[in-house]
């Protein structure tokens, strides 16, 4: 039942459209042919658009139905080549208020130390232009547009052709005790170069260069860190910073270097040891010389040009003298060792020629208000004696004789062989004759001053001198021995 109402709707349908046609088919058709017309206008009016086009970075703004961005440039009668940057590219289709970059290529001369180069570009960036140019740019590598620094990744204002200088950093390798480390750098010198790359360098601290060294080549640099060391010296201690490799050198940057025969401890042309502890010995040597003396012998004879009991000298003498060379050799200070090295007879004795007075001269002078007249006078050492000594035992007898008594005077058993007899003059004892002989009497001119046992005078023993009385005798012994 449903399938025949279908079918009779459709039926129904299809009159009224037939019925339709044949009311209205002599007008249909060219309504038809306006309202395709009017529809195109209406696309073509719908694809005109406003462009604005940067050319250089100067604007302009245009109407074009073009639907690409070189149908839009040739629209605008902008022509371009090849090494121009157009953005978008030429053959992108573009759509509703677009805008259209065109960078003009120019000629860029690209300079580096090795050669020179001319491109055509439309690079704004140097990195970039120097790396169209197949130059690899590293961080410190440097570029010069027309001879002024430039940051690599700023755009370049200028719009007329110009220079690029790429002067690249140089490369410095840094040999440590750590190892090896390479920087690059752009500085002048090589100092520079360290403090652009925070290397410091302590006041102690060794370098291989100058730092004053200009910076033109790649090279090669040694650093020496100082480090700490002690320096004994005796009982002193002197820390300080030093960057040498051998002890020597250090000992020499802590201001104690080694002088003539110093040595330290290690050796001065060994290794700094790891406990930075040296130890200094100063060395002296002193060569002295040392004489001992001969001395030398005498002779006598008699000299009658001289006054009885002085002497003269005839010939001089001298003393043989022997040298002694010693080395003594000192650390710290102290003495370690002698050593004799040589001996020598610097000088021979030579014996001496004595002339003893033979001359008698009888004089006369006033002593102790007495006038004395003599021909001989002494410097003795005197004592006294009595006939009795401190044990009770008494001699009265003399040699000569005659008794002990005041006026007795006693001598060496030599004056007495010789001066028996002779008269003397005693200051302070008064006048007496040699007449005794005095056992103790030695080892000096020496007399006796004899006394009784009741007028003994203890007189305290004294340097006096004595008088030898006239009349001169026949024989005068001279020298006295």
């Amino acid at each position: 039942m449903s399938l025949v109402l279908k079918s009779l709707q459709n039926r129904r349908n299809y009159r009224m459209m037939k019925d339709f046609l044949k009311k209205y088919q002599t007008w249909l058709f060219p309504g038809a042919f306006l309202m395709i017309f009017i529809g195109l206008g209406l696309v073509w009016l719908g694809l005109t658009q406003t462009i604005t086009v940067i050319v250089d970075g100067e604007s302009s703004s245009l109407r074009t139905a073009a639907l690409t961005v070189s149908g839009a440039l040739r629209a605008a009668d902008i022509s371009t080549e090849d090494s121009d940057r157009v953005t978008p590219s030429k053959g992108r289709l573009f759509w509703d208020q677009a805008v259209i970059s065109v960078e003009s290529a120019r000629d860029v001369v690209i300079k580096t130390p090795e050669y020179e180069v001319t491109i055509r570009t439309a690079e704004r960036i140097p990195a970039n232009i120097i790396r169209s140019a197949e130059i690899p740019l590293f961080p410190e590598d440097q570029i010069r547009i027309n001879g002024e620094t430039v940051d690599p990744g700023s755009p370049i204002e200028n719009t007329g052709a110009f220079m690029v200088q790429y002067e690249p950093a140089i490369p410095v390798t840094l040999i440590t005790e750590e190892g090896e480390h390479t920087i690059y750098s752009n500085q002048p010198t090589l100092g520079a170069a360290l403090e652009g790359a925070s290397i410091e360098l302590g006041p102690r601290d060794w370098i291989s260069e100058d730092l004053m060294t200009a910076l033109t080549i790649p090279m090669a640099v040694t650093i020496r860190r100082a480090q700490p060391v002690t320096v004994t010296l005796g009982e002193m201690s002197v820390s300080g910073l030093t960057s040498a490799t051998v002890v020597g050198d250090a000992l020499s940057d802590i201001g104690i270097p080694l002088q003539n025969l110093d040595y330290s401890i290690p050796p001065d042309d060994t290794g700094i040891p790891e406990n930075g502890q040296i130890k200094v010995v100063r060395v002296q040597e002193e060569l002295i010389i040392t004489t001992e003396e001969v001395p030398h012998q005498s002779e006598y004879q008699e000299d009658p040009n001289t006054p009885l009991d002085q002497t003269s000298i005839i010939q001089p003498g001298q003393d043989g003298i022997y040298a002694i060379r010693e080395r003594i050799h000192y650390e710290n200070g102290e003495e370690v060792w002698r050593n004799t090295e040589d001996t020598w007879q610097a000088s021979e004795p030579k014996t001496a020629v004595v002339g003893y007075g033979t001359q008698i001269v009888v004089q006369t002078e006033v002593v102790e208000g007495e006038t004395l007249e003599y021909y001989r006078k002494l410097t003795v050492w005197t004592s006294s004696y009595k006939p009795c000594d401190l044990a009770g035992n008494c001699y009265y007898g003399t040699s000569s004789g005659l008794p002990v008594d005041k006026g007795i005077i006693a001598v060496s058993y030599s004056w007495y062989l010789l001066l028996s007899g002779q008269r003397l003059y005693v200051p302070g004892y008064g006048y007496g004759v040699i007449a005794d002989v005095c056992g103790g009497c030695v080892g000096k001119p020496w007399i006796d001053l004899g006394y009784s046992e009741e007028g003994y005078d203890p007189a305290p023993n004294r340097w006096v001198t004595i008088y030898f009385l006239t009349p001169v005798p026949n024989y005068v012994p001279v020298p006295l021995p």
